[in-house]
Formats: C-alpha cells, structure tokens, sequence
C-alpha cells in the first residue's frame, strides 16, 4: 500500500512538471515586452499559436491551451474548435464601468502602438475595435460591454483569429 502512494504521488509530481514550461522558456516569457506579445499573437495566427500553446486544458467540447502570455491580465486560452477555427481568446469581467473603460483603452492603446503601419483599425462602435492587416491573415477584435454576472457586470473581450 505505501509503495501505491508513493509511487501515485511520484506521478502526480510528473504531470505538474510536465504542466510548467522550462525555466529558460518561462524567462523569456516573463521579459516579454508588451509588443513582443502583440507580434507574437499577430504571428502565432500562422501556425495555431503553436508557440504560445503552455499546459493543455480538459474540456469536452473543444481542444483549449492555457497561453505562455496573456494580453488581457490572466484571462485568456487558446481554443481551437470542433470546426477546426482556432483563436487566442480573453475574457475579462470587472466590478465597475469606470474600471472596464480603463482597461479597455489601456489595451487599445497598446495595440495602436504595438501592431505597426500593416494594421488598421476599425472603430465599429466605442465599445468595439476590429484590426485587421493586408499582410497577416489574422484579426484582432476587441470589445467592452455589460454582461450577465451581478457581481462582475462589465465585461472586456479580446479575440486574435484568422
């Protein structure tokens, strides 16, 4: 019995290894600067954001990834769907109005400074940006408004796709 739990215990501590990225990957990731994550989003398009895949996450109705860089505050996960559509999403909910417009121009304004003179931006309303560029296949979209949630009612979204 005590080598049952031993050895249940040794993989268990296997799996969480395996979760984590390598220390000098985790690095870099960490240094990233606010456009390196940007460039690295508009390029992950390309492939899948291979690059960008971290630990694998359970879900029935699609395959997810928890992403090695968020754009939007740890709120955000890969998700390629049951059509074969694959997007770096984020969805962030927050208590107050005033607290979702400052943070939604604190993202628009680091994409405007990060995307470069390829991407164009396409206010649709107030609450809604698309970027869209003639050199990379992807979009960006970001949005802000209220949802469901009584404790959290504003909600910010953010979708990088082809």
């Amino acid at each position: 019995m005590p080598s049952r739990i031993i050895s249940t215990s040794a993989v268990l501590l296997l799996l969480a290894a395996c979760q984590q990225l390598p220390q000098d990957t985790q690095q870099r990731v960490d240094t990233m600067s606010d456009c390196d994550k940007v460039l690295a989003l508009t390029q992950g398009v390309q492939n899948g954001f291979e690059q960008l895949k971290g630990a694998k996450v359970s879900s029935s109705l699609m395959s997810a990834w928890q992403p090695k860089a968020h754009l939007l505050k740890n709120s955000c996960q890969i998700n390629q769907y049951s059509n074969g559509r694959i997007a770096y999403e984020c969805t962030k909910s927050l208590s107050s109005k005033a607290e979702t417009n400052k943070e939604f121009q604190s993202v628009k304004n680091q994409l405007n400074r990060c995307l470069g003179s390829s991407w164009q931006s396409n206010e649709i309303t107030t609450n809604k940006i698309r970027y869209t560029s003639l050199s990379n296949k992807g979009s960006i979209n970001l949005n802000q408004g209220k949802g469901l949630d009584r404790q959290l009612p504003w909600v910010i979204t953010l979708e990088v796709t082809e």
